[in-house]
């Protein structure tokens, strides 16, 4: 008789949970394209973005934007659509019903290894365990890292590979947005190439440095992403208010709060109530504070855009090694087109996309003097955006593996990543553009 008890117990709690446990849905969200061509438009939609937080901006109404892309309920679907015919501005339907999308997103169990399958995204339970069992499958080359704890107490856990001894360092960073899937997809698979590709050049990059992994590093947001609203951002850290959240690319210490961020805490962009606030990018920032000066190469992945990005957000001028970096990032990004015929731009990220600050590569460069830093925006520009599609992780995967390898080529042509001797290449560079221009 207790037993029955307890299994309609049990029932009835299932019962509940359907009801009211249920992941949000985006049924009939309509996704817009909107071709801004003035600055009254421009500033309109930035009116918007700033005070209509039931609008998702998946882009930024920013000066020459080619377009900017819109999530809107139904409830503000009419709304959004009289804004835009009553001020003249072209707009185009990208998807009637997002969730159609997200349903076609394959999601692999907690429990599913990855295992060379890239048509699939992983839950973080999936991705962890994969680490760990890479750790034993390739002992003494592998070794699980972890750089910090999130606010609900998870591990920012990656892997380190290593050779040997004595090795100049890469850093990759994935996942700090959480709804940007496509990111810890990408770096899963670069980190499985430096395992187990047969290609003689992947083979001699994985040897030649220490390669520190971290495929997720907002997990908070990225449980949240997949088990309740899969639009989600930030952190998943209570702020001011009913508030939860802040985000993570906002609030390292470089130009805190200068450009591209908000104080508000409902906004999908707050930047936290000062610099390193959250536990997530205080504690990473720690663990790459004690390794930076090996570090040659940092490289963050997020979506979309199909942009390579370097520093800074600030300001457009080519302040640092801007000219070596960028002669690199489109070497890099025209053999990323070779493969699959896609298209990237290079820039650094106020001249490329917007005037943004307090993100990590533009720390990583200023305060651990790293040489060379790079922000990927992964697939799409706009067709799918957030919800790409999983048939396009292999493709996407497999041309970014294409582009680092020449990023590191194009690099040690340039002096750098050569033993950790950078010295010359800037005049190098100096050297073959003037030539270029004589020629």
């Amino acid at each position: 008789m207790e037993m029955k008890i307890i299994s309609l117990f049990l029932y009835l709690m299932g019962i509940l949970c359907l009801v009211y446990c249920e992941k949000f849905r985006f049924d009939n969200y309509t996704l817009y394209k909107i071709y801004p061509k003035t600055e009254i438009q421009i500033s309109l939609l930035q009116k918007l973005q700033e005070n209509d937080l039931n609008l998702d901006f998946w882009t930024d109404p920013v000066p020459n934007a080619k377009y900017v892309m819109v999530l809107s309920s139904p409830k503000n679907k009419e709304s959004l659509e009289n804004i835009m015919n009553k001020n003249a501005m072209a707009f185009e339907v990208a998807q009637s019903n997002i969730q159609e999308s997200i349903d076609k997103e394959l999601v692999a169990s907690s429990t599913r290894m990855i295992d060379g399958r890239w048509n699939t995204y992983y839950k973080l339970d999936a991705i962890y365990g994969w680490l760990d069992t890479l750790a034993t499958r390739y002992s003494g080359v592998v070794t699980v890292i972890y750089g910090g704890t999130s606010y609900e107490g998870r591990p920012i856990k990656g892997v380190k590979i290593s050779h040997g001894p004595n090795k100049k360092a890469i850093f990759i960073e994935g996942g700090i947005h959480s709804r940007e899937w496509i990111s810890p997809a990408t770096v899963n698979y670069i980190t499985n190439e430096l395992l187990s590709s047969k290609d003689d050049k992947i083979q001699a990059v994985a040897r030649d440095f220490d390669w520190y992994i971290f495929p997720v590093t907002n997990p908070d947001g990225y449980v949240w992403s997949h088990e309740e609203f899969r639009m989600w951002r930030k952190n998943r850290r209570p702020t001011i208010g009913n508030s939860i959240g802040v985000d993570l690319n906002r609030n390292w210490n470089n130009n805190w709060l200068a450009q591209g961020s908000s104080t508000n805490p409902a906004s999908d962009s707050y930047a936290g109530p000062g610099p390193f606030s959250e536990p997530e990018t205080r504690s990473l920032s720690t663990f790459i504070s004690s390794i930076g000066d090996k570090i040659d190469l940092y490289l963050s992945f997020h979506s979309f855009g199909q942009l390579l990005l370097i520093p800074f957000g600030n300001t457009t001028e080519p302040i640092a090694n801007y000219h070596d970096a960028l002669h690199i990032g489109k070497k890099a990004m025209k053999t990323l087109s070779v493969r699959f015929g896609t298209q990237y731009v290079t820039g650094n990220i106020a001249e490329a996309i917007y005037l943004a600050t307090g993100g990590s590569i533009d720390w990583v460069k200023e305060r651990e003097q790293v040489p060379l830093v790079y922000c990927y925006e992964l697939r799409d520009r706009g067709t799918h955006g957030f919800v790409l599609p999983p048939e396009q992780i292999l493709p996407t995967s497999q041309e970014t593996m294409d582009s680092i390898l020449e990023l590191i080529h194009e690099a040690r042509e340039l002096g750098y990543m050569n033993s950790g001797s950078t010295v010359g290449a800037s005049i190098l560079m100096m050297i073959l553009l003037l030539i270029t221009n004589l020629l």
